[in-house]
């Protein structure tokens, strides 16, 4: 066992994720909003940059202290967010000189599905790129979707399609096979329950420190509390590098069980918790959004 198992728990302690936070955003209306869309921009920026430090981290763990490797790793990651910059540049070209076509991508009516056709499409490919540059192929996917947005700034129904083949299909088969794995047994409560705890009180307290930045843009004091009670319990992300640091021996299959068992935790918790500090904020039901007052 080497010593990166700090930095890959630490990574998963830190990690920041959209999903759990943007459902929530969604179930207290807030889709929309001057909070809402600052809340999802800082949990986007933050999935962002844990994604990009994970790719980093596997690089140097797969490495071994090999700067050759280590060159090669991040020379063939960066090629690969080179390219969708420029595939990205390509289809805000095509989308001035051609938008019917586009249009169709997010129609609400389209029998073809052509959208989600699309959106699968470049999910798949951009997998195929990450596995030719070395790097976990969820990576892909996020860029893929990352892409998506950019270029598509008004999604219409293909954000709520792509959303219930995620939820609806891909998500339980990955909890699945990662309950299938997961060793959490009674004993793990009695001997490292103190350890769990502290893992759930850290994975908050970390998170709480950058949320202060949002009382620059405005926020009070509970919906900063609220926002970084959601940032807290990025379940999926968690269990995601977890797996990786197992599978790279990074660290042991009991420190995987310790930290995906707070982040099981974490996830019932801290959200529960959010939505009574956010729930003053939602708008009445049928109001028109309106601008943040501050």
């Amino acid at each position: 066992l080497r010593m990166e198992w700090g930095v890959w728990v630490g990574l998963a302690v830190g990690a920041t994720s959209v999903p759990l936070l943007l459902a929530v955003v969604r179930e207290l209306r807030l889709s929309g909003t001057y909070l809402g869309n600052t809340m999802i921009a800082f949990a986007a920026m933050g999935e962002l940059v844990t994604i990009g430090l994970l790719s980093i981290v596997e690089i140097n763990t797969k490495a071994q202290g090999d700067t050759a490797l280590i060159i090669e790793g991040v020379s063939l990651l960066v090629g690969l967010v080179a390219s969708a910059i420029f595939i990205v540049v390509i289809l805000r070209t095509l989308l001035f000189w051609f938008p019917g076509v586009f249009r169709k991508i997010v129609s609400h009516d389209d029998p073809s599905e052509f959208g989600v056709r699309v959106g699968f499409g470049m999910m798949f490919s951009f997998i195929g790129l990450s596995i030719l540059a070395h790097v976990e192929p969820f990576l892909g996917a996020f860029i893929a979707g990352a892409m998506l947005a950019f270029v598509i700034r008004d999604k219409g129904a293909l954000e709520h399609k792509l959303s219930s083949m995620a939820y609806g299909f891909f998500v339980p088969i990955f909890f699945i096979h990662v309950g299938i794995r997961l060793q959490i047994t009674p004993e793990l409560f009695m001997n490292r329950g103190l350890d769990i705890l502290i893992v759930i009180a850290v994975m908050i307290f970390v998170k709480f420190l950058p949320s202060l930045l949002l009382f620059f843009r405005g926020l009070k004091l509970n919906e900063v509390i609220g926002t970084t009670c959601l940032l807290a319990a990025p379940l999926t992300l968690v269990i995601a590098i977890m797996e990786l640091a197992v599978h790279n021996n990074a660290v042991t299959e009991e420190m995987s069980a310790v930290v995906i068992t707070a982040g099981i935790l974490a996830s019932l918790v801290y959200p529960s918790l959010s939505r009574r500090l956010l729930r003053d904020a939602a708008p009445p039901s049928g109001a028109a959004t309106q601008a943040h007052p501050h």
